[in-house]
């Protein structure tokens, strides 16, 4: 049997790209927010729902100020998958890094699922899950 490679297309390079903007925005509540459409639906770990960029600021001014101060966020893209040609699938992980801690990916606590939108030839991410993996 022959080896199968997977092309990965540029849409792919730039919803990967939108990730690592995501993590890299971590502590610019605004620059965070900005990461997600107008009206994006962003469901955090307790059930609430942030709608677009003021409640997604709002929610992330709060934590960036108080129990996030000086935090990083780490994580990794599992896969995409791609619904249409302009919607895809995207499953992460990530985590929350303090200072003690190490950012290498080896602590990963949290699963999301976020939906990528093609719009003028852009990227940007519609809806947020985030979910806390349990230990097992």
């Amino acid at each position: 049997m022959g080896e199968t490679t997977q092309t990965i297309t540029q849409d792919e390079v730039k919803i990967r790209a939108l990730y690592q903007r995501l993590l890299d925005s971590w502590g610019d509540a605004a620059t965070y927010a900005h990461c997600f459409s107008v009206d994006a639906d962003y469901i955090v770990a307790n059930g609430m729902i942030e709608k677009g960029w003021p409640e997604i600021g709002k929610g992330h001014e709060f934590i960036f100020s108080t129990w996030a101060r000086d935090t990083k966020l780490a994580g990794r893209v599992h896969s995409v998958r791609f619904l249409t040609p302009d919607v895809a699938l995207v499953i992460a992980y990530g985590h929350v890094v303090f200072n003690e801690e190490s950012a290498d990916g080896s602590t990963e606590r949290t699963i999301y699922s976020l939906i990528a939108q093609k719009m003028q030839d852009e990227w940007i991410f519609v809806a947020y899950q985030n979910t806390p993996l349990v230990a097992r």
